[in-house]
């Protein structure tokens, strides 16, 4: 990556999308689809920095059936996959995220990428849960809407909130948490991008499955020689430098993709028609910014109203009673419990109780206890949105990809003691606490209503294009435009669907 890229070569589009994580493929299945539906013949290349991991494009790793049979041995791939976005304090000068511009007291500490095909949906947690009313108060969109497109997504996802009903150790946990005074009416089923088999072995749902057919071999090109007409090609291993943008008096517009080869120095410039940014809430507004004719004031909001979700966990050894009435049985088949904790007016977050807490951020379960007894809790509370909270990026320091690396300038003032004191409760409900956190970013890219000053609020309109540009548009956790608590996935798709159908009607 040190040395001097070789000559451009040149391909073309009908739609560039940067970014292959679960929102990329929503664009190009969507996309495809449609265009697919009406007889006409559209080609998407879609690029990402990162390599293929495993048999399947973007497949969640978590179908391997060893981690299934041993959910701790996923921490190290979770582990793995995760690169810091900026890490401060001398005495971290040698790592290699090391920011020295960075100030502590406003970082992100956790915050942090994957770099593969499929994104985080390589390792998300699969879980789906509707934003409550409290959590689209900004949306754009209409209830009515909204709705719909929340549904559109979760059919997509291939949601489902009844894959655990016949699981021991999810029945007696969801019900002991029904039971308590704290919790009636808060409990339910998680909703989840899952299947079960007949065989009780779970296939998660990763941006392979969003792809559906295209994620096929006979239909996803890979091959970076290739001289075909294919109708999607996916560059893996191709970093996305920049894009090439033209401004008009009174409107943008971007015509060519720069990218890296990093397998073979080349560089490859591609020219569409218009163009998607689904690179996540750091990666979108770190692109744009490097981009030829995209200077701050271009997009005013943008990398701006960077809003984190709070998050806290604990651990808990299941009571006598519980595991009594689990039984010796052996964690597999016998899967994990999948409870949601809802979200409600007066209790403004999200609680999840399963056995996916303690697999990241390099946190390990406590070895002196029975694995298949235990239950991690966590809990998501929202970030109030503040445009001063935001993500800069400077062309003068680079980072280990050779993009303009990212500070923080982030403070919280919101105080999470009621909600965690809500967990300790569901914990005393369950057992003993044994070990009493990653935050997921959002609204730097984010969405919102048009008209005067419109740019200085949000940065793109309700289907996602740019305001004041013709064709570029944006994807991903960062263009919710909302506080919210729960898990962000499933209201990107349903953003991202919505956009998707207009690009496939007006390009």
């Amino acid at each position: 990556m040190g040395s001097l890229p070789k000559e451009s070569k040149t391909a073309g589009a009908d739609i560039f999308i940067a970014g292959s994580g679960p929102v990329g493929c929503t664009f190009a299945r969507t996309i495809l689809d449609r265009a697919e539906a009406a007889g006409k013949r559209i080609h998407i290349y879609m690029a990402d920095v990162g390599s293929i991991d495993g048999r399947l494009i973007g497949g969640h790793l978590k179908n391997d059936l060893r981690y299934q049979i041993d959910s701790d041995l996923f921490s190290h791939v979770i582990d793995a996959a995760l690169q810091k976005v900026s890490v401060a304090g001398k005495e971290n000068r040698y790592s290699p995220y090391y920011n020295p511009n960075q100030k502590e007291a406003l970082n992100v500490p956790d915050c942090a990428m994957t770099r593969t095909i499929g994104g985080m949906g390589t390792h998300w947690t699969c879980a789906c849960p509707r934003p409550e009313p409290g959590e689209r108060t900004e949306s754009p969109l209409s209830k009515g809407e909204f709705d719909s497109l929340l549904k559109k997504a979760e059919d997509l996802l291939q949601v489902r909130d009844d894959q655990y009903d016949d699981q021991i150790r999810h029945i007696k946990v969801k019900k002991h948490l029904e039971e308590s005074y704290d919790f009636k009416g808060r409990i339910r089923d998680l909703p989840l991008a899952v299947k079960r088999d007949e065989n009780h072995c779970v296939t998660f749902g990763g941006p392979n499955t969003i792809l559906g057919k295209w994620a096929e071999p006979a239909n996803c090109c890979t091959d970076p020689d290739c001289k075909k007409n294919c109708l999607f090609s996916l560059r893996a291993e191709h970093k996305v430098i920049k894009l090439k943008c033209r401004r008009m008096s009174n409107f943008s517009y971007a015509d060519e993709a720069v990218l890296l080869n990093l397998r073979n120095n080349e560089l490859v410039t591609v020219v569409f028609n218009a163009c998607v940014i689904a690179l996540g809430a750091i990666g979108t507004p770190q692109l744009l910014l490097n981009s030829d004719g995209i200077e701050a004031d271009t997009i005013p909001s943008l990398g701006r109203h960077l809003s984190e979700q709070s998050l806290w966990t604990c651990q808990v050894y299941l009571k006598d009673k519980i595991r009594e009435e689990i039984g010796d049985e052996k964690p597999f088949p016998n899967s994990e419990p999948q409870v949601n904790v809802k979200y409600t007016n007066d209790r403004p977050w999200n609680g999840m109780v399963n056995r996916d807490a303690y697999i990241y951020g390099g946190r390990h379960p406590n070895p002196n206890y029975d694995p298949k007894f235990i239950v991690d809790l966590r809990f998501y509370g929202k970030h109030k949105i503040d445009r001063n909270n935001r993500v800069t990026f400077d062309k003068s320091d680079l980072d280990i990809y050779g993009l303009p690396r990212a500070t923080f300038e982030v403070t919280r003032k919101e105080d999470d003691h009621e909600m965690v004191e809500d967990m300790k409760r569901a914990a005393s409900v369950l057992g003993e606490i044994i070990d009493p956190s990653e935050p997921k970013q959002q609204g730097t890219t984010r969405i919102g209503r048009g008209g005067k000053d419109c740019e200085q609020h949000s940065v793109a309109d309700e289907n996602s294009l740019v305001h004041n540009w013709t064709n570029l548009y944006v994807g991903g956790n960062g263009v919710i435009p909302d506080a919210t608590a729960c898990n962000p996935t499933l209201t990107s798709v349903a953003y991202a669907i919505k956009s998707a159908e207009f690009i496939a009607r007006t390009h």
